[in-house]
């Protein structure tokens, strides 16, 4: 039952997770402070408490960057591993795409999972032949207007400003 629970949980933060992640190349991306939109959501399953932050840069109506930072907590190593596994799977789909970039740290009690999109430059169909076409956030040319990532983070259950 916990590994069904953890499983459906991870299914939610990997969907959270594919509209975010972390990379050296953000420093190249830099946008103006008040261009940026803040959305959080706290969940607690069984024995894990779980932290999701996510930044979203934009442009106007369009989405240039995402910062999503997701911290699980448990005293329960197996549960770590677990999650740990987990994100580590996801991400090895992603390994080598320029402007997509992730880091999975881990502490005595939590995984942090940092993930940094740069949407003015990642080959968004080498991103849609990874997730597929159907349901993604992706307009027709590629961009994410910013309304379209809102609606699907609240979709989810995530709070934003």
């Amino acid at each position: 039952m916990t590994k069904k629970i953890i499983g459906c949980s991870l299914i939610l933060i990997t969907i959270f997770t594919l509209c975010g992640c972390d990379s050296q190349k953000e420093q190249n991306t830099n946008k103006k402070s008040d261009n940026v939109i803040k959305c959080t959501r706290n969940a607690t399953a069984n024995d894990a408490k779980t932290t999701l932050n996510y930044e979203i840069y934009y442009d106007g109506d369009y989405v240039t960057k995402t910062i999503s930072i997701e911290k699980i907590t448990t005293s329960n190593q197996d549960t770590l591993k677990t999650y740990q596994d987990a994100y580590s799977k996801v991400f090895d789909n992603y390994k080598g795409l320029d402007y997509y970039d992730n880091t999975i740290s881990r502490t005595e009690d939590s995984i942090i999972c940092t993930t940094i999109i740069d949407y003015e430059h990642v080959d968004t169909s080498k991103i849609l032949a990874i997730e597929g076409e159907e349901g993604n956030i992706f307009d027709s040319d590629g961009k994410v207007k910013k309304e379209t990532l809102l609606e699907f983070y609240k979709k989810y259950g995530a709070n934003c400003e």
